[in-house]
């Protein structure tokens, strides 16, 4: 498709696509198929900018765009979602503590995020919930010297590889409170990796907290009212979803042309089957679609900052859940063989099912927006 972004914009582009194809392929097998976090291709990432972006220079970012940062990701993950995944997360954290926490603690914590010195997580899902806040049982109760935290977190990404995290808690009132909480604490103590259907290799695991102490410098911003900085700190990780699932397509795409092209009936490439044709022209309209939806919720997010739940919330429903429509024509195209192991449309199906279950599922997202359009509080 011709391109409608500035010549810059496109041109970054394709410096992030060779960078992931040099970079990122290599890696697929050792995330998934052996679980494994290449811990050496973090300054790769922090090159690409899937950290920090879209932050200032002065804390670590780069001073760009959500629309460049969103493209960082679409592209890394048109050649492998997990391993964008784990930058995401740290973004997100980064943006958490800039926006909830003191200034000591943004200039302690988010440059070395960014530049992906160390490794966050976003600790907020539980066995009982994930995405009310009411429904949270990790307690944070004050200790003389600062807080004292228990609770068991579940689906946490970067959980058995992360350096240090946010922590959602409810303290002595019932409030929901953020608190950073260091992963190599012994009384944090990550399960065994999550064995999952896509995006493996994250070092997604439960997260259990026995007693962890905190000092009191590690409370971000003030004690309860932050269940509004995480409904912000959603956006950007439905953003990242989005944009990641929008990069699964493109390579469903590449991969059942490639393979239309090469495998033969009758004497002939399928691809000159009009029912194949008609189904990877149903795919290219669905990804144009939802990449122009993307860009949409990144402008905004450019220029609004994190008051943008609708709009991303639209965004990732609607492409979370056309990825998962547009792998399996892709599926399709390869007939049984796209079932098989030993073809990436096999892992990509995989991969895109789970993103229409993150970051809230879709039913969720249907409820955020349908509470936006008739402005339920």
């Amino acid at each position: 498709m011709h391109s409608t972004l500035l010549p810059e914009i496109e041109e970054f582009r394709q410096t992030c696509r060779r960078t992931a194809e040099k970079h990122f392929r290599p890696l697929i097998d050792q995330m998934d198929q052996r679980y494994e976090f290449p811990q050496e291709v973090r300054p790769v990432l922090a090159e690409l900018g899937a950290y920090g972006l879209p932050y200032p220079v002065e804390i670590g970012g780069a001073g760009a765009s959500w629309l460049a940062w969103a493209i960082a990701h679409e592209e890394s993950a048109r050649v492998l979602p997990a391993v964008v995944g784990h930058a995401g997360v740290n973004t997100i954290v980064a943006g958490t503590i800039l926006d909830a926490g003191t200034e000591e603690q943004v200039q302690r914590w988010v440059p070395p995020l960014l530049r992906g010195e160390v490794t966050g997580f976003f600790a907020f899902t539980e066995p009982d919930t994930g995405s009310d806040p009411s429904m949270l049982r990790t307690r944070a109760t004050r200790t003389t010297s600062g807080w004292r935290i228990d609770g068991h977190k579940a689906w946490i990404t970067n959980a058995r590889y992360a350096d240090i995290g946010v922590v959602f808690a409810k303290d002595p009132d019932g409030d929901v409170s953020l608190f950073l909480v260091p992963n190599a604490d012994e009384r944090v103590s990550a399960a065994a990796p999550t064995k999952m259907l896509g995006l493996r290799g994250t070092g997604l695991a439960d997260l259990h907290l026995d007693g962890v102490e905190v000092p009191e410098d590690h409370l971000l911003g003030t004690s309860g009212g932050q269940f509004k900085t995480l409904k912000r700190s959603m956006t950007t990780g439905k953003l990242a979803l989005a944009a990641q699932s929008v990069g699964i397509m493109q390579a469903a795409l590449e991969e059942a042309v490639r393979y239309a092209r090469q495998r033969e009936q009758q004497g002939h490439p399928i691809i000159e089957f009009q029912a194949i044709r008609h189904l990877i022209a149903e795919m290219v309209s669905r990804i144009e679609a939802s990449r122009q939806m993307l860009y949409w919720a990144a402008t905004c997010k450019d220029e609004r900052g994190s008051d943008t739940i609708f709009e991303v919330s639209s965004t990732k429903l609607f492409v979370t859940q056309t990825a998962v429509d547009v792998v399996r024509m892709g599926l399709n195209v390869h007939g049984v063989y796209g079932i098989s192991e030993d073809t990436p449309i096999e892992r990509m199906f995989r991969d895109a099912k789970m993103y229409e279950l993150l970051e809230g599922s879709s039913e969720v997202q249907r409820e955020i927006v349908g509470r936006a359009v008739h402005d339920i509080d």
